[in-house]
């Protein structure tokens, strides 16, 4: 600065102190003018307290004796704090990269002395400039000096952190950035209040990576959180907002302050003189020997008056800097310092975060390599024994590989449930709710499945089984576990258990596991079914074979079901429950969990419109017929899509079913893997539960709740100590009971049903309890037996036939008159009733019709930054408006394709030369209407429309049996294209015909003359734009 280099404080330390009488003076920031005040004031007697110089030269007492310093820029300090973090790690050899110029007062200066007093090594010293430039260093050959010399490296080019900056980034492009090499960098001032990353006029990216896993040491008082409380304080008391270095020096004053406050304190206590604060020498004293807490962290004074720091060691990771080392100051021994005033305070190392380094096991790495600098050291003997042992197992393990792979094939082909591929014939269903099981088989004509039952099915070695099929991708192997559970399934055998029938996998790319099918279907089907009544004695004897199923697999090798619901309970054909699916719902959720196989038909596609407007140069007598052709296409993709989103939903619903079903801990382990984890008994007997509330009541768990089963399971899985557990309610028992006499549940049964819902696993009662507790509650009270009431069921069930037949009537009417609503808004309504009647609608030559084409300019790129959802709704909305217009006169809409509009008036129904004047205000209407239309997504947007027609002669006729369409034919239909696609946005272009028309019958159109215009296939042509309409005068 100016006033340092002029020595401005001198001049005012000698005015304050013969004008002023000073008793005590705080700085100066300038070390030059400091060196000179500190004389001055030693001769005066008075105190002074340095809070920005840190000199080494200020402590000389014997020339500096009333001076103190709370200042953190000691470069002594750094230097016995660098030395401590050198013992810390026991590293013995180092290099350093110092500066040319000031080398005298940065820390190594004084380092250099203290390691030889340790016996450290300096195995290289390198200087550079710190203006130099990352290229300057690489081309000065030093670094593989230092590359061949050292690994712990101390790097000082000046005092603040930015001097280093260019070396560190030679250094990353020298690719001495390993985790070999460890940077330590004393950090004296903190000149800027940002990182050397952080600089603008740098490279971030590459300097952020040259600084990382560098070890920096700095005052702790430099500690952001130390400023950033005192910037925070400050401000409130002052109101005034300070600068970086400017609130460095706020803090570092107050602490200065605080300690002349703490010293003349001391002073009068003892001489209990008032005027005690001219005697600089006592004052001076009191200041020597004590700490406290300042701003800036503990400030520790020594023997000499001079503060000693606590240092703090940071690891830069990532443009962040974290607290690794402590290097806590300390007074020293006192009989030390007596005899060494050099020992008079010291520096305590604490690892505040072990294992931080990036190697593999976290530890610093030596000061030199285990091989020595240059690799002379290592015996390479191991190397090549390594290299023959490696030969050996090269040798080894692929015999050893074919062995297994042998070996796994036999212990694959033991497997007694593995079923071929080849043995397996999926049948059809006729239904579309079917997802991807599409058989490659041959058929047969008995190879139709029950449409009834929900399940897919298959033949397999003559038995029909119910199966599900998953995509794999990749060979299957199963463990050891897995293996024995599949072998205990295949054998076992009970009543209300189904037989697990076997799997098939690692063939055609495909994993099936199947089970005997069941005649009829799941408990769901029975029990949800509003056309059958079933009495209390079925959901008695229900209930009781779901008890005993689940009683015999608990007791059982197999140990738990792991997904027991209402939709894996089957019914067979003598009416008894059977649970399945057991135990391979865990293994199919482990394969999907470790993607070893995937869903099959979740994977469709939507298709994509493809942009129109390239299809305008299409050859003329096929430009309609493709056009047709496109939208046909179209139309079946959105019924394949449609139908494939449709089976999705139906059958993502059937899954909450059954996972609304499970216990809490299940479902919380389902919403957070999204995969089905292993069951448990105590999962059972929560899911068991739920299957006796829907068999006893023929509800659905939370029927009251208008939630979605995905909700529900949610608030089930959230559910804490301080919110309300959810479960299900019972109902009204008077309510839901079907048939007079029945008695309601009594509270024991109802009360075991609640137990088996507890939140917590291990306080549900076991299945034994239970069994016991639902036989001697639930008594069966009809005569016969289940096949017997059975009969009396079925009989109820005729008599509401009649009723059913006469809605399903009802049904097909509606239907139909639906189907005859969709018919006429595909063709005209003469047509329609023609072909309704029967009769034959024979293709007819028009003589004198309009044909109008319209396109929306721009409707491509508007597409292609719109939601397929946004485009729908605009079109919708658009074209609605085009159907209010020729709903008001003699004109029918043809079709549409994409954003085309095609019209046509005087077809079927001919009405003389009027086709022209409806389609001229028509095309008018049209564009007033564009021009008012906004956007609902981009109301900014200004759509612009093209239309144009022609008029001429046209054939007509009805195309296609499947879905049939009223189609139009001839070279009116190609010019009148033409005319709107060779026109320009916002204006209706027309033919010379129809010119000719308006020109002569209806003049009120008023019609401006375009000029010749090049139609492909006719050459240039003579075009009009129709401007607007005079309106009619003469009115009163």
């Amino acid at each position: 600065m100016e006033s340092c280099n002029r020595f401005s404080g001198v001049e005012h330390a000698a005015y304050l102190h013969y004008m002023k009488n000073a008793s005590v003076y705080f700085g100066p920031g300038c070390n030059n003018e400091m060196l000179i005040i500190a004389r001055l004031v030693s001769r005066w007697n008075v105190p002074i307290i340095a809070h920005l110089s840190g000199d080494d030269a200020l402590s000389d007492r014997s020339i500096y004796d009333t001076l103190g310093s709370v200042a953190l820029t000691s470069a002594t300090e750094m230097a016995r704090a660098t030395l401590t973090f050198l013992k810390l790690y026991g590293w013995k050899q180092v290099g350093f990269v110092k500066s040319s110029v000031n080398f005298d007062r940065l820390s190594l200066h004084s380092l250099k002395n203290l390691l030889v007093e340790q016996n450290v090594e300096i195995n290289v010293e390198v200087e550079f400039d710190p203006f130099m430039t990352p290229d300057e260093i690489i081309a000065s050959g030093k670094l593989k000096q230092l590359r061949s010399k050292a690994r712990i490296i101390i790097v000082e080019l000046g005092l603040d952190l930015h001097t280093a900056r260019s070396f560190m980034v030679s250094v990353l492009r020298a690719g001495m950035k390993t985790n070999d090499f460890v940077y330590i960098m004393p950090w004296l001032a903190h000149q800027h209040d940002h990182y050397p990353w952080e600089a603008n006029n740098v490279a971030k990216a590459e300097v952020r990576q040259a600084f990382d896993e560098t070890i920096v040491i700095t005052a702790h008082g430099y500690d952001k959180k130390f400023i950033e409380d005192f910037e925070y304080r400050f401000s409130q008391i002052t109101g005034i907002i300070s600068s970086h270095y400017a609130t460095l020096s706020y803090m570092t004053l107050y602490d200065a302050l605080f300690l002349y406050g703490l010293a003349l304190r001391d002073a009068y206590e003892e001489t209990k003189n008032a005027s005690v604060y001219m005697d600089g020498k006592l004052i001076w004293n009191k200041m020597t020997a004590r700490q406290f807490i300042g701003t800036t962290g503990q400030v520790l004074m020594n023997k000499k008056g001079i503060r000693v720091p606590s240092y703090a060691t940071y690891l830069v990771t990532n443009g962040t800097m974290k607290i690794v080392v402590e290097l806590t100051a300390r007074l020293g021994d006192k009989q030390k310092c007596a005899v060494a005033p050099d020992e008079c305070s010291e520096h305590v190392a604490h690892e505040m975060l072990p294992h931080y380094w990036s190697s593999y096991d976290g530890v610093l790495p030596g000061d030199m390599p285990k091989c020595g600098f240059d690799g002379g050291l290592c015996d390479y003997t191991t190397f090549f024994i390594i290299c023959g042992v490696a030969a050996f197992i090269a040798c080894v393990v692929p015999l050893g590989i074919y062995l297994y792979r042998k070996e796994k094939e036999r212990v694959l082909y033991d497997m007694t449930w593995r079923i071929p591929r080849e043995q397996v014939k999926l049948l059809d269903v006729d239904r579309k709710s079917d997802l991807g099981s599409i058989s490659t088989g041959s058929w047969t004509e008995g190879d139709k499945a029950d449409g009834k039952i929900s399940a897919k099915q298959a033949m397999s070695n003559g038995v029909r089984v119910a199966y599900k099929r998953y995509q794999q991708n990749r060979n299957l192997a199963f463990p050891k576990v897995d293996l024995a559970r599949l072998k205990e399934l295949k054998l076992v055998e009970n009543e209300n258990l189904n037989k697990f029938f076997g799997m098939s996998f690692n063939q055609q790319n495909e994993f099936i596991v199947m089970w005997v099918l069941c005649q009829r279907g799941s408990l769901e089907d029975v029990l949800m079914n509003t056309d059958m009544k079933v009495s209390r004695n079925f959901q008695v004897s229900f209930a009781k074979d779901v008890v005993k199923g689940l009683y015999f697999i608990h007791t059982s090798q197999i140990k738990y079901h792991g997904l027991l619901c209402l939709q894996n309970c089957l019914v067979d054909s003598n009416w008894t429950v059977k649970i399945t699916n057991y135990a391979t719902e865990e293994i199919i959720a482990d394969k999907l969990r470790h993607n070893e196989i995937r869903p099959l038909g979740m994977g469709s596609k939507i298709k994509k419109k493809k942009d129109k407007d390239g299809d305008e140069e299409n050859n003329d007598g096929t430009e309609n017929k493709k056009k047709k052709n496109k939208e046909k296409d179209r139309y079946d993709d959105e019924d394949d899509e449609s139908e494939n989103f449709d089976n999705f939903k139906d059958t993502r619903s059937i899954t909450d079913k059954k996972y609304l079903q499970q216990a809490p801990e299940i479902i919380r382990d389902l919403i957070t893997t999204k995969f089905l984890p292993p069951g448990s008994q105590q999962a059972d007997i929560y899911a068991l539960g739920m299957v006796l509330y829907q068999i006893l009541f023929k509800l659905y768990p939370y029927y009251e709740r208008d939630d979605s089963p995905n909700k529900i399971m949610t608030m089930i899985a959230l559910a804490g100590e301080d919110d309300r557990i959810i479960r299900p309610t019972f109902p009204n028992q008077q309510t839901t009971s079907t048939t007079a006499g029945e008695e309601n549940y009594n509270l024991q049964l109802l009360s075991c049903i609640e137990a088996c819902w507890l939140e917590i696993p291990e306080m549900r009662p076991n299945i034994k309890r239970i069994k016991t507790l639902v036989n001697a509650n639930l008594k069966s009270t009809g005569s016969g037996t289940l096949v017997d009431q059975m009969m009396k069921m079925m009989e109820d069930y005729t008599t509401n036939l009649e009723q059913l037949v006469k809605n399903r009537t009802a049904m097909l009417e509606e239907a139909q008159a639906q189907a005859d609503r969709l018919l006429k808004s595909m063709l005209p309504p003469s047509i329609a009733e023609d072909l309704k009647a029967g009769k034959g609608v024979s293709p007819q030559l028009y003589t004198s019709a309009t044909i109008l084409f319209s396109d929306i300019r721009g409707f491509t790129r508007i597409s292609s930054t719109s939601t397929p959802l946004q485009v729908v709704n605009f079109l919708n909305e658009m074209f609605s408006g085009f159907d209010a217009i020729i709903a008001k006169h003699d004109a029918y809409k043809v079709e549409t394709i994409g954003d085309a509009y095609m019209i046509a008036s005087g077809i079927p129904k001919e009405n003389g030369n009027a086709h022209v004047a409806n389609i001229a205000e028509i095309a008018l209407k049209m564009r007033a209407f564009i021009a008012n239309f906004k956007l609902a997504h981009r109301p900014e947007e200004i759509l612009l429309v093209r239309i144009g027609f022609h008029s001429g002669a046209v054939a007509a006729g009805v195309v296609g049996l499947a879905a049939p369409r009223y189609c139009l034919f001839g070279d009116t239909v190609n010019m009148a294209s033409r005319m709107e696609s060779t026109g320009v946005a916002n204006k209706i272009q027309i033919s010379e015909a129809s010119y000719n028309f308006i020109h002569c019958f209806y003049p009120q159109f008023k019609v401006e003359y375009r000029g010749k215009v090049d139609v492909k296939g006719k050459g240039e042509c003579d075009t009009w734009f129709l401007e607007g309409k005079e309106e009619t005068r003469g009115r009163r």
